[in-house]
């Protein structure tokens, strides 16, 4: 019997650290597993290493061919740069995983490089996890339009003739081309959504606080759980309903005793209409650079596919069911799920081409 090849795949964000490990045999399907661990970067960049080993011990990741690398984290604002933001989540894993050959996905075009390239050059590196998914779904899709919506971006994604189409390769590209959409069903504060919201038929201006979280709109709508509220709370409370209508009441600088529950609920009603538009917007904007007069499905993905879905019912779109690996869990953490497969799939062509002919 031919050994188990596993890989492991870490997509490192700025709130999450998520990861897989793949265990793949020739002539049988792969199998996943997948984890993700909260990691606030922005404030506690010196946690990161013991995150990673946290996520690699729940995955068994010791022993493992190679693990393949994408991250967000270095946009984390204690980092300076971009530069040092890429330079210390590569010394973290280097650090966890000494004896582990890493590849990062290169925004350069250079595949899986390893590790060590990206000291060197490290802004070909920097906010990649969007290309692993995209060159994922390519695999598996001709054309679609493939929208990816988590706790805190969205990204939309052309994949034309089973290739990536993006227009935009960095973060600033991509929210030019309308291809990376700064909002999420968790941590989007609601006032960048609208600066006004109605209340007794009348539009009141939002609060510029960190009073609320699109989080609160969601598990108030139903679209959500409070097991899905994963990030945290903007008061440190809990995440009943009833707590994320005392949040967003203080979005008008109210709060449960001077505004009504119907009240309270009708904002957050308001509040998804806008999340819903400016998503929208982006998506609208992706399809005007698209030279065909025929609109592609859309790809769900996410924590957000339920936004996806809503949105192909209101622009007449068709609608792909969601990729679907064995364990649907993985679909959560699809950057790291999408890494791992691509560098399975790049060690085996290795390997072949290793082999006399």
């Amino acid at each position: 019997m031919k050994a188990i090849r596993r890989v492991g795949g870490f997509d490192i964000g700025g709130a999450n650290v998520k990861a897989v490990r793949l265990d793949r045999l020739a002539g049988e399907a792969d199998t996943w597993r997948a984890t993700s661990v909260p990691l606030a970067v922005w404030r506690h960049p010196d946690r990161l290493e013991d995150v990673l080993a946290e996520a690699g011990q729940r995955l068994g990741l010791d022993g493992a061919d190679a693990l393949a690398l994408t991250m967000t984290a270095e946009l984390a604002d204690a980092f300076r740069t971009k530069r040092e933001g890429v330079t210390c989540v590569c010394r973290a894993v280097a650090k966890v995983f000494p004896e582990m050959s890493v590849r990062a996905l290169s925004l350069s075009g250079r595949d899986w490089p390893p590790l060590e390239q990206a000291f060197e050059t490290p802004l070909d590196f920097a906010a990649n996890n969007w290309l692993a998914s995209a060159l994922y779904v390519a695999a598996r899709h001709d054309d679609a339009l493939f929208v990816d919506i988590g706790s805190t971006t969205t990204d939309i994604i052309p994949i034309r003739g089973g290739r990536v189409a993006a227009r935009g390769l960095t973060d600033t590209e991509r929210l030019t081309h309308g291809e990376l959409v700064y909002t999420g069903i968790l941590r989007t504060n609601p006032n960048t959504l609208a600066a006004t919201v109605p209340i007794g038929g009348r539009h009141c201006r939002t609060a510029a606080e960190h009073f609320a979280a699109m989080a609160d709109v969601h598990l108030l709508l139903g679209h959500i759980t409070a097991d899905d509220y994963t990030s945290h709370t903007a008061d440190g409370r809990g995440t009943t309903p009833a707590e994320a209508a005392e949040r967003l009441a203080r979005l008008v600088c109210a709060d449960v005793e001077t505004l009504a529950p119907p009240a309270i609920r009708e904002m957050a009603a308001y509040l998804f209409e806008r999340q819903l538009a400016v998503i929208a917007e982006g998506l609208l904007q992706v399809l005007s650079a698209q030279d065909t007069p025929i609109r592609p499905p859309l790809l769900p993905a996410g924590s957000g596919a339920f936004l996806v879905r809503e949105l192909g019912r209101r622009l007449g779109m068709a609608v792909l069911d969601p990729l679907t690996p064995p364990d649907p869990a993985a679909l959560a953490v699809l950057p790291a799920l999408a890494a791992a497969s691509l560098l399975a799939d790049r060690l085996e062509k290795d390997l072949s081409c290793s082999k006399p002919c």
